[in-house]
């Protein structure tokens, strides 16, 4: 009798324990499958993110590679060539922003563009402006609605929808740092002979690139999927004094930041 009972009794013992194992497994598997499934969802707005540029000129793995080029716009400034360039573009100003560059004078005034760039204003602008403090060139932006400066890259981001698109050309560096390199430091000899004349042929606007006689929109490039119609208050900067070369952004009202769509190289 007491066989039996030990019997049964080392029998529902294994049971429970296979039953415990068997349980384990399951919640093993399942737990297994939710983090595929949150791996999964990861990636997935990983890849879905968007990709907003940082200025060459603040990105810490290229100061080694633009530090001669900053050295550059050093000696450019300290000749004076900016100052001239600066004081006949904020002649041309309304009072409002002269305002801002004589209470600002780090800023040297390059050139600049007026217009409804934020899609509420006429009265908004775009200043490149040569930053002495910093030691590069910036874009900055004047809201009229809000009656805020802002700085392209750093307060607004940029997201270049180019990148996806073959568009057979290649520049190194962001729209800043381009211009600093195109108008100002390969042409510099070109700069010191009229410096206040320089950039006269304006090489910053906010226009309708298909209304505009400097654009091609036919020899141009497009990012996928980037509409053709609506192509009004586009903010197109040169990239390029030589060739009609440019590359044009759109304002994204939705979530304060800008794209770039389009650009042109060599469409004369």
């Amino acid at each position: 009798m007491k066989t039996k009972i030990a019997f049964v009794f080392f029998t529902l013992l294994a049971f429970s324990c296979n039953s415990k194992q068997e349980e384990n497994k399951t919640n093993t598997v399942n737990n297994s499958k939710k983090e595929i499934v949150n791996d999964t969802t990861s990636t997935t707005k990983t890849a879905d993110a968007v990709h907003y540029q940082t200025s060459v000129f603040d990105d810490p793995k290229f100061a080694d590679r633009i530090k001669g080029d900053k050295e550059k716009l050093k000696k450019l400034s300290e000749e004076q060539l900016f100052s001239e360039m600066s004081s006949k573009s904020t002649a041309k100003l309304n009072e409002k922003q002269q305002l801002f560059f004589n209470t600002n004078s780090n800023y040297e005034l390059l050139c600049f563009a007026k217009g409804n760039l934020f899609q509420e204003s006429n009265n908004d602008y775009v200043f490149i402006v040569y930053d002495k403090e910093n030691i590069k060139t910036k874009i900055l932006l004047y809201n009229d609605k809000t009656s805020q400066y802002a700085e392209l890259f750093k307060d607004i981001k940029v997201e270049n929808r180019l990148e996806n698109a073959d568009c057979g050309s290649y520049s190194f560096g962001t729209l800043d740092y381009q211009f600093a390199i195109e108008h100002l430091i390969m042409n510099e000899d070109a700069l010191k002979i009229t410096p206040q004349y320089y950039l006269e042929d304006v090489p910053v606007k906010i226009t309708d690139i298909s209304k505009d006689d400097n654009f091609v929109l036919k020899e141009g490039c497009f990012a996928k999927n980037a509409s053709r119609k609506n192509l009004a208050n586009t903010l197109c900067i040169s990239t390029s004094p030589v060739y009609s070369n440019w590359e044009c952004l759109q304002y994204n009202k939705t979530n304060n930041t800008f794209f770039i769509f389009y650009s042109q190289a060599f469409a004369d």
